[in-house]
């Protein structure tokens, strides 16, 4: 469990200070306008840009504090269009640094529709091709080395996951991602421009504008046509009741 405590960064790009509270088992979603300060959120709460105000903890223990080797254990960003540094085959890539089981990355492969693509050079695959392993490496990275002690599967941090894919492959990444929450008591953290994927498939949901988090809570009351208009400076209409009792937004024509 990721806590915040009056955590910011005062720097440019800042971050205003915000408490909450980051549960294993859960999908947070990450929302907000071009320049809203989203990926700079969410490299403060992976620890790789420290809060310059304030105090993140995870499992109890400030982050600072932990040893880089136990916090890889714990903890996994996967950064926009990420690209390995050298051209691994994509099964050998998900095992770099952890020696997993051959059965995790089997079944990693297989959730993410990547086995046909095991065998295939990282470079030579397509953009979401390689999008979808590098999010099986991060899920690799917790599930293999995790504390024996720890009682959840971790904290996977996501940067725009779904930008690269097709929406068949988006319904399918955020449905796996729900998946490893529930079976794993993973907690996940997305950025998403997708309004629409934030409110089917999110338990919760930030919304930041100017590098403030202006609103938080459920997505059906985060994600209303008024805020969501003036924040985006959209028109929109609210299609209701059309995804299992979540709103979904149009834009207006």
């Amino acid at each position: 469990m990721l806590t915040l405590h009056q955590a910011g960064l005062t720097a440019v790009p800042a971050i205003a200070p915000l408490d909450g509270t980051i549960r294993p088992g859960e999908l947070l979603a990450i929302v907000g306008p071009n320049g809203a300060g989203k990926s700079t959120l969410l490299s403060m709460l992976s620890g790789f840009r420290p809060a310059e105000q304030g105090e993140l903890r995870l499992d109890g223990t400030p982050l600072p504090d932990w040893p880089i080797a136990e916090l890889a254990n714990r903890r996994a960003l996967v950064a926009q269009q990420e690209l390995p540094g050298f051209d691994w085959q994509t099964d050998e890539l998900l095992s770099l640094g952890s020696n997993p089981a051959k059965s995790l990355v089997a079944a990693l492969l297989d959730d993410l529709d990547l086995t046909h693509l095991a065998k295939r050079s990282v470079l030579s695959l397509s953009g979401g091709e390689r999008q979808r392993v590098m999010i099986a490496r991060g899920a690799c990275q917790l599930l293999s080395r995790g504390s024996p002690t720890a009682k959840d599967g971790g904290l996977l941090l996501l940067d725009e996951p779904t930008s690269a894919l097709d929406i068949g492959q988006q319904q399918r990444l955020m449905r796996q991602l729900r998946a490893w929450a529930e079976q794993h008591r993973m907690a996940i953290v997305c950025v998403l421009h997708d309004l629409n994927l934030a409110s089917t498939y999110a338990d919760r949901v930030w919304l930041l504008h100017q590098g403030q988090r202006i609103d938080h809570g459920l997505p059906n009351q985060v994600l209303n046509p008024a805020t969501i208009a003036k924040i985006y400076a959209a028109e929109l209409q609210l299609l209701e009741g059309s995804s299992h009792g979540k709103h979904l937004l149009a834009l207006a024509p």
